[in-house]
């Protein structure tokens, strides 16, 4: 076995034993930073996967094992993000009906990290990014139909189910390229306190009310 510089062991020979998912998803989210960064710096059309493996210093052959394109390989930052949306659905009490839940939950924003701003902030200018950001939110949809279905008794994929989804993940994404695109990256100006806080509680409002005008 050889360990890369990453701090991972690369396992060589055969008959090794399994890779945890845990480990795997640390090899993952690093690979993803190190793009991000050089997406930031250079753009994604002078990256190449040879850049972003070297910055790790790992081989492109094990780069592809976790990322199914170049782009792909910012896509761990954001469903990390959306698992802890996923993880305050879950949470939802029963008593509380679901957006008065989420409204309440101040720090639903606030674990959305710096990364995965950076990564909306790049969606605007690069359309390969935009391509994976909006299909990571298209896939956390399923998962939010899934919980609002455990909820409600209705089927995940029952239409009542399929719009409320939608409602809320757009709302949320929304919230985000909002934010971001309206805030300046971490240590170039001060971004207002709570700033994604509020965006994220105007846009679940909105989508309460937009069609009842």
């Amino acid at each position: 076995m050889a360990a890369d510089s990453a701090g991972e062991t690369v396992d060589r020979g055969r008959g090794r034993p399994p890779m945890s998912e845990r480990r795997k998803d640390v090899i993952r989210l690093r690979i993803a930073t190190a793009a991000l960064e050089l997406f930031k710096s250079q753009g994604v059309a002078a990256t190449s996967v040879e850049q972003i493996a070297g910055e790790l210093g790992i081989s492109t052959r094990t780069l592809w094992r976790y990322s199914p394109s170049k782009e792909g390989c910012v896509l761990p930052l954001l469903t990390h993000g959306l698992a802890a949306v996923v993880e305050k659905l879950r949470a939802w009490p029963r008593h509380l009906p679901l957006l008065d839940h989420l409204l309440h939950e101040s720090d639903l924003a606030e674990r959305v990290p710096e990364s995965t701003l950076d990564l909306a902030r790049l969606t605007r200018t690069e359309p390969a990014l935009r391509s994976v950001w909006l299909r990571s939110y298209l896939d956390a949809e399923n998962v939010f139909a899934e919980v609002i279905a455990e909820r409600t008794g209705l089927a995940a994929d029952a239409l009542e189910t399929k719009v409320q989804a939608g409602m809320l993940n757009i709302a949320l994404r929304i919230a985000v390229e909002h934010h971001a695109w309206n805030t300046a990256p971490a240590g170039a100006r001060a971004t207002p306190p709570g700033g994604l806080t509020n965006a994220t509680r105007a846009a679940l409002r909105t989508a309460i009310n937009g069609l009842s005008m």
